[in-house]
């Protein structure tokens, strides 16, 4: 269990996160949502330690996380950023093994134990095939699984996935989605921030919206993905529809009458020009 105990934290005079507090259930997919602005990424970056917390516990089975080195956290948790950079010429092979540096010590080199993480996340994500490619010469959902390989590689029993779907194409984001679900098989915690309300609705067992740097709401997805919650976080009117194959909640939202007439009226001009061209 991951416990999140009256975090608050920030950038520089700028508070983003006020007193946020939070469980998050071993071998759970819990997802962070809420409009922009409103402390999702910095919450990640609280909970890793990548950030400065001003005040507030994160405890991990007990442990006091926020105590430990940079390296002894990485051990506990893995982060996979909104914009993961590495450097040019690196294969997949290379960035995959970065995974187990925080196992590493000048005494302890690479190892057995080692060679069998980076094999088992290659397995897990599908990248055999591309191993010594560059990086630069992969797909953006190519890349992607390298990135979760290597957080897979860190052998850490939490993950932390800040819109792991970005600039992915709708088949790729599906694919990704599916993959990172079926991490919980593995024993893994995975808290993810995402942008796509219906995904967070379709992958998640819980979900956690976030308003003004505070937990509006939180935990089963039928009980938070409603439409009043909706409105109040995102501002969005939307009607809550069920998916017909797995009786997901789906959230389709409300189309003003007026934009719907004038579309229709700028398809008719449309035609009418399309005709008098032919002529």
């Amino acid at each position: 269990m991951l416990v999140v105990e009256y975090l608050s934290a920030g950038y520089k005079k700028k508070q983003v996160l006020n007193e946020v507090s939070l469980n998050f259930p071993e071998g759970e997919f819990t997802t962070l949502m809420g409009a922009n602005g409103c402390g999702k990424t910095t919450l990640l970056h609280a909970i890793s330690g990548l950030l400065p917390v001003q005040s507030g516990h994160v405890q991990l089975n007990d442990e006091p996380l926020l105590k430990l080195s940079r390296k002894e956290v990485a051990k506990r948790l893995a982060l996979l950023p909104q914009v993961a950079t590495s450097p040019a010429g690196l294969t997949a092979r290379e960035l995959i093994m970065q995974g187990r540096f925080p196992w590493q010590s000048w005494w302890r080199q690479w190892s057995d134990q080692d060679e069998k993480a980076v094999n088992e996340a290659v397995e897990v994500t599908g990248v055999s095939d591309y191993l010594d490619t560059p990086l630069e010469q992969l797909s953006g959902g190519q890349r992607q699984r390298c990135w979760i390989a290597m957080t897979l590689a860190q052998d850490s029993p939490v993950l932390l996935l800040d819109e792991p779907t970005t600039y992915l194409d709708v088949a790729h984001q599906a694919e990704l989605m599916n993959l990172i679900s079926s991490l919980k098989s593995k024993g893994k915690t995975i808290i993810a921030v995402l942008h796509d309300l219906n995904q967070a609705a379709t992958y998640s067992d819980r979900l956690v919206m976030m308003k003004a740097g505070q937990v509006y709401c939180e935990g089963e997805v039928e009980t938070v993905f409603t439409k009043d919650n909706l409105q109040q976080v995102f501002g969005l009117d939307a009607h809550i529809v069920r998916d017909p194959h797995n009786d997901n909640p789906i959230a389709l939202p409300v189309v003003d009458a007026n934009v719907s007439v004038n579309k229709q009226s700028d398809i008719q001009s449309a035609k009418k020009l399309e005709g008098e061209l032919r002529v």
